[in-house]
């Protein structure tokens, strides 16, 4: 009897571990205390804004000065007229501008007098604000309306008493092709050593004074 062959088949049990299958996160719910708080900080932003901005509405209502009325009183007293009879003519004059210096306003204060309310630039601090007067076509007065110009420097060429020396000058016989240069402050009739940037700007009020004046026709007003 032939002998049989038995073949034996070894099979393996593979055992696979069971794949893990991660859940979703759970967005965690905000605390309702933080979403209070922070609704509460807006809250509080937004009320100090809005109080901050009627504050400031208030203050600057409060402090505010109108550029008009305070020259008509200059002017008015100066030449002894009441500020409501002063004029504001500057409608009446076509060329306004020389460069970066401008004639923001022109009043007429009588029948012989006109204020030419100037922003002349060159100064050391940028600009300088004046109020020529002219009478019968000559400069009359020239009062310094505001100025950031230093006291010790600039400060001296607009005192009252060197300003006064261009009273007289006949405003057809300035230059108005153009604005001062450093030269035209230094050969200037108030100019003091050291302060040629605040000199140039009282030429430059005086230049844009006259371009002004003769716009009309150099009449009086």
């Amino acid at each position: 009897m032939a002998e049989e062959k038995v073949s034996l088949v070894q099979t393996e049990e593979i055992n696979e571990a069971p794949v893990a299958v991660e859940e979703p996160k759970k967005r965690k719910k905000k605390d309702p205390s933080t979403v209070k708080d922070i609704l509460k900080c807006a809250l509080i932003l937004v009320l100090i804004a809005t109080v901050a901005g009627v504050l400031l509405g208030v203050i600057n209502w409060v402090t505010y000065v109108d550029p008009e009325q305070t020259i008509k009183s200059q002017v008015g007293s100066k030449y002894n007229v009441s500020a409501d009879s002063v004029q504001n003519v500057t409608n009446e004059y076509s060329a306004l501008e020389l460069g970066k210096s401008k004639v923001n306003a022109v009043y007429k204060v009588n029948d012989d007098v006109v204020a030419f309310y100037v922003t002349a630039s060159g100064a050391y601090d940028g600009t300088v604000e004046y109020v020529v007067c002219v009478k019968s076509g000559k400069v009359d007065n020239i009062i310094v309306y505001s100025s950031g110009e230093t006291a010790s420097i600039g400060g001296n060429v607009l005192k009252q008493a060197n300003l006064d020396k261009y009273n007289g000058l006949v405003l057809a016989n300035v230059d108005t092709s153009s604005e001062a240069g450093a030269k035209d402050a230094k050969d200037s009739t108030v100019y003091i050593s050291g302060a040629t940037k605040t000199t140039k700007s009282v030429v430059n009020a005086i230049k844009v004074t006259a371009k002004a004046y003769a716009s009309k026709g150099g009449e009086n007003a």
